[in-house]
């Protein structure tokens, strides 16, 4: 839809594909962002930033309270985080690293979720920067010849955001889905050995999972058949995302160097096969008895009013 350029920045980017994803996720509708390409090319710069330039992460945050402060009068909100990152095809709780062996499981209302997964309610900006800092700390980087401080797993930000309607009590519940994937890479390009070479074997996997899953998603004559979600942690997490109820951005990344065209050319034709993926997204509305009970009061209401 958009490309940008070197002179480009993270907040042109955001206002171009992330805004409106970020605002539909306060009204109910699943929202999913992630940046791919090879490592070293920008992603962990796009999605999470500094603290001078925010990233898409950073920038999504402040818009979610901005946007809650103007609807405040409309709407109760309640704000719930998590933080994961997937390390060797292992699922790590960076909120709470004790807890191992952590399981994917389908909620009603909420898709594809990781059970015992710690969540914590927040009420500010801060306090959510303050936790993805504690989260940081825990995360596995590496170095390798290309980067210093190579991601060596990818990370999962979630916010589930609940809603209730002042008017009639129904409510509204969404997720919030900020990705950042750790790079795929070419052994004689890394230099990567021993650790390193295990840890870019699991990502080179689990980014190929994903490749043949848009893929398959992207070929109308594949999409009934089997989708192989369950081939990689990554992809069976991002199920809603990838062909399900979400609004879904992909950022691809790449870098101008000649060395890397190869890379940069598999990027864009990945780029250009996730633009054919259709997704069917809608607001999550719960309704229970005593929400609907309000709601036929309201209208009994209002009818009366018209009569």
């Amino acid at each position: 839809d958009y490309v940008f350029g070197i002179e480009s920045n993270t907040i042109d980017l955001y206002n171009a594909i992330a805004k409106n994803i970020v605002k539909s996720s306060l009204y109910g509708i699943n929202g999913t962002i992630f940046a791919y390409g090879q490592t070293s090319s920008g992603k962990t710069h796009t999605m999470k930033g500094s603290e001078q330039i925010p990233g898409i992460i950073g920038l999504s945050v402040n818009d979610i309270f901005h946007y809650i402060a103007e609807s405040i009068h409309d709407r109760e909100y309640l704000l719930k985080v998590s933080y994961l990152e997937i390390y060797n095809e292992e699922i790590k709780d960076l909120l709470n690293p004790q807890k191992l062996k952590l399981k994917i499981h389908e909620d009603i209302y909420r898709g594809v979720v990781v059970s015992n997964l710690r969540e914590e309610m927040v009420s500010s900006p801060n306090h959510i920067f303050q936790l993805m800092k504690y989260g940081e700390e825990k995360r596995h980087i590496g170095a390798t010849n290309m980067n210093d401080f190579s991601s060596r797993s990818h990370t999962i930000f979630r916010m589930n955001i609940q809603s209730t309607d002042k008017t009639n009590g129904s409510i509204q519940m969404s997720t919030l889905t900020l990705v950042d994937l750790a790079g795929s890479e070419r052994v004689s390009s890394t230099g990567a050995e021993g650790v390193r070479l295990k840890e870019g074997t699991h990502i080179n996997k689990s980014l190929m999972t994903l490749s043949n899953v848009i893929s398959k998603l992207s070929d109308e004559k594949v999409q009934k058949k089997h989708i192989p979600y369950r081939d990689s942690k990554l992809t069976r997490i991002l199920q809603t995302s990838l062909g399900g109820n979400s609004k879904t951005a992909i950022i691809c990344t790449i870098t101008p160097a000649v060395t890397h065209q190869e890379e940069s050319i598999s990027t864009l034709m990945f780029a250009r096969r996730a633009k054919k993926v259709k997704n069917n997204y809608k607001i999550n509305e719960v309704a229970d008895a005593n929400t609907m009970i309000k709601k036929y009061e309201v209208e009994i209401l209002q009818l009366r009013d018209q009569l």
